[in-house]
């Protein structure tokens, strides 16, 4: 601690300079990482796994370069790993697996040069980097979202998820270990999204004729010559829609098993929303002063309100549309291309297995 605190004092301006700098970051945590390994494991183990981590994230980072997808640099996390994170969303399932895939390639290609050296030399601390870069990439192909198995196995079935999800609950509740709880938390978080899309693509599809709704009615007001039924209208929805709301009650629904009472819920609770919304603005484009163009009567300037409405209203209708469209569209994927994720996917981890077996074997043979 004492060399620690002297180095800040001395270097810190190193440490001002990284900062800024665009790798800094993954340096900086890279060191804590591996202070933080070497303080309780030494620094030979400590810089071993800081190696087969890093290695592991490159190969992520050279997969989203050779399919255009920009990345941060690589974060470490003392004890949990390091992460990068991609600056745009892959445009389908299979695209994600090549990118998830890069990760534990590159982690076996870090690790075979150990192999040698044991061969070479005999020492044992080769055949530890042997299983421990084994065993790293190994549990990284676990089909759980969101580790790299998980998103490999994506493109054949996201339904795998759960069985991943069921074999990693296991293996937590045996091992007593935090990092697999925080594993399993965001591995169901990401399984449930995924199995909720049904029900939020039919809400989203209810918004977009909403909002296509709204946006005519905006189109239409400049042209009324009177307001006072649209508002009657309007105020008699938002009084149907609050009784309605009040009959259905705050009880809580059953997910998949009452999804249409809950959509019916949502769609009363976006109808009034709308209604409330549209007399709002209405109410304000009446107060709203009228403009003309060069002070002439007959050359009306469109309302600003009634403008900005409208493309606020295109926006959110091209983001549903958008949304609706990575629904239908992300997992799917050619029957050939499941084939190769497959035979990829299983092909590596027996690899992996095998040298994890092979390290852990030279091991005991040294113990």
């Amino acid at each position: 601690m004492g060399v620690g605190v002297f180095l800040l004092a001395k270097f810190k301006w190193v440490l001002a300079m990284l900062k800024w700098t665009k790798f800094g970051g993954t340096l900086i945590t890279m060191m804590v990482s591996l202070g933080a390994y070497a303080a309780l494991y030494g620094w030979k183990f400590g810089a071993a796994v800081i190696y087969l981590i890093f290695v592991h994230e490159m190969g992520h980072v050279v997969a989203a370069k050779r399919k255009g997808i920009a990345t941060s640099p690589a974060f470490f996390i003392p004890f949990m790993g390091a992460f990068i994170s991609m600056k745009q969303m892959p445009r389908d399932a299979a695209t994600e697996a090549y990118l998830a895939y890069g990760g534990p390639l590159a982690g076996l290609i870090s690790f075979l040069p150990a192999v040698a050296l044991y061969e070479w030399t005999g020492d044992p601390f080769w055949a530890l980097v042997v299983f421990l870069g084994a065993l790293i990439n190994l549990f990284n192909l676990i089909p759980v979202s969101p580790l790299d198995g998980g998103r490999i196995v994506s493109v054949l079935s996201t339904k795998i998820w759960l069985i991943g999800l069921i074999l990693l609950g296991i293996y937590a509740f045996m091992a007593g270990s935090p990092l697999m709880v925080i594993i399993l938390i965001f591995g169901v978080v990401t399984w449930w999204n995924r199995a909720r899309e049904g029900y939020r693509g039919g809400l989203l599809a209810y918004e977009k004729g909403k909002l296509t709704e709204f946006r005519k009615e905006l189109l239409r007001w400049p042209n009324l010559l009177s307001t006072w039924e649209l508002k009657q209208a309007l105020m008699a929805q938002i009084e149907t829609a609050r009784r309605a709301q009040e009959e259905g009650g705050g009880r809580r629904l059953i997910p998949f098993l009452q999804d249409e009472e809950k959509l019916a819920r949502e769609q009363v609770r976006l109808d009034r929303e709308y209604a409330e919304r549209m007399l709002t603005r209405l109410q304000e484009w009446e107060y709203e002063p009228v403009q003309y163009e060069d002070g002439d009567p007959d050359k009306p300037i469109p309302s600003h309100l009634l403008t900005e409405e409208v493309r606020r209203a295109d926006e959110a209708i091209a983001g549903i549309d958008e949304e609706l469209h990575r629904y239908r569209t992300y997992y799917e994927a050619p029957a050939s291309v499941k084939w190769k994720v497959l035979a990829a996917y299983l092909a590596l981890a027996g690899v992996l297995s095998v040298f994890m077996l092979y390290g852990h074997r030279i091991m005991e043979l040294h113990m």
